[in-house]
């Protein structure tokens, strides 16, 4: 059984020095944990967001583009850069795991917590997730 609270103190130890907020979901977008939210009205919306996302790239992956070599292996990382900040998506066991950042952190800072965190949650996760 996951444990929110506990999962929410895991997310908010990578939550800070430029990281705004971590978002633990289904890959349908249900939000299982947050940190860096004040209310989680806006963890909701990222967790709908990267969901969507992640969907999106998974459903362009059609087998003619696979067969050409073309989307070939499977996406573990989504990186994203914008004017408002910075955002990456990552597969962890089942679930996708999203980090909100300031635009001033370094894509490689974001991509290293996300590295670490999706390690540490995967075995976890994949035990829960095979049990339900």
């Amino acid at each position: 059984m996951l444990k929110p609270k506990a999962l929410s103190d895991v997310l908010a130890q990578v939550t800070g020095g430029g990281i705004q907020s971590t978002v633990l979901l289904t890959r349908d977008g249900a939000l299982l944990a947050y940190s860096g939210f004040d209310g989680g009205k806006d963890a909701k919306i990222i967790a709908a967001m990267a969901s969507s996302m992640w969907g999106a790239h998974q459903r362009s992956r059609t087998p003619s583009t696979i067969r050409n070599g073309v989307g070939s292996g499977d996406l573990n990382m989504i990186l994203l850069d914008s004017e408002e900040g910075k955002l990456v998506i990552s597969a962890v066991a089942n679930q996708l795991l999203c980090m909100v950042s300031k635009p001033n952190v370094e894509l490689g800072i974001l991509k290293a917590k996300m590295d670490a965190l999706t390690s540490y949650l995967q075995e976890p996760l994949r035990q829960v997730s095979q049990g339900s």
